[in-house]
Order: C-alpha cells, then structure tokens, then sequence
C-alpha cells in the first residue's frame, strides 16, 4: 500500500496562550511587539497578542508524531529539508486549534525517503488558519525498504 495520499487523523486540540506566543517568540529571537505587547497588537487592528507565522509549526510537529508512528520512523532519521506556510490569519490568544496532516508525495533517492508532508491548520469551526508544506528526508538503513 502507497504512503503518499494518506491522511492522518487531527491532532488534539491546542490553546494559543499569551505566554505560549511569547515563550516560541523568544526562542525564534523574532522581538516584534505585536507577539508580545497587546496594545501594540490591538495597534494593528488584533484584540490581543498574535503569533509569528511560523509558530504554526508547533502544530505540524505535534502531528507529524502520527505520520512517523505510523511508518515505524524513528526522529533520529528524520532530516528536516523545508517548509513554508500559506497564512490565512496569524494565530491568535483564544485560539484552540487543530492540526491534520496529509503525505503528498513520496520519493526514493540518494538512500532515503522524500516526504512531501501537507498539514492544515484550521481552529475548532473550522476556520482555516493556515497551510504548512514540508519536506522531510528519512533516511534508510542499508538492508530496509524505501518508504512507499
């Protein structure tokens, strides 16, 4: 049976906090004030703190758990080739959303295993927030079988 195509279940859900948005922040070294300030984000037009886009991937890790469970990988193997992110709204403080992700494609070179990992964020009416796409390499051990 072909990996590419499935689709995983959602992920639990998950509560976009102030002190969430201002921890991953820090940890990123991105300062803008609307991450951290809510005067300055309502100065933007938010009711409240908002998260850097790529905090999304907070999310797609979370879910990418099920993919990897699933094909019996290992984190160890996993390289991290790209991702970017198509951005409905930023995430917001009050947000409680969800992640489900999809294997687009797989390709076999160079001894690993290419995933094309789709994951959709979306909060819990169904608001899409935003789309993550990203490419993992797993590597494989000599005597095992690509990823198919």
């Amino acid at each position: 049976m072909s990996v590419a195509g499935r689709t995983y279940a959602r992920s639990s859900a998950y509560d976009v906090t102030r002190e969430k948005i201002r921890e991953f922040a820090a940890a990123v070294g991105d300062e803008h004030p609307a991450y951290i300030d809510p005067a300055a984000a309502r100065a933007l037009g938010y009711a409240d703190v908002i998260a850097p886009a790529t905090f999304a991937s907070v999310l797609t890790l979370g879910s990418w758990s099920e993919v990897m469970a699933d094909l019996s990988v290992d984190f160890a193997d996993v390289l991290h080739v790209d991702q970017r992110f198509v951005v409905s709204r930023p995430l917001r403080v009050g947000d409680t959303v969800r992640a489900q992700t999809v294997v687009d494609d797989v390709r076999h070179r160079m001894g690993a295993s290419w995933l094309t990992l789709r994951t959709e964020v979306a909060t819990e009416s169904d608001e899409h927030v935003c789309t993550s796409v990203a490419t993992i390499m797993v590597r494989l051990p000599a005597d095992d079988e690509p990823h198919r």
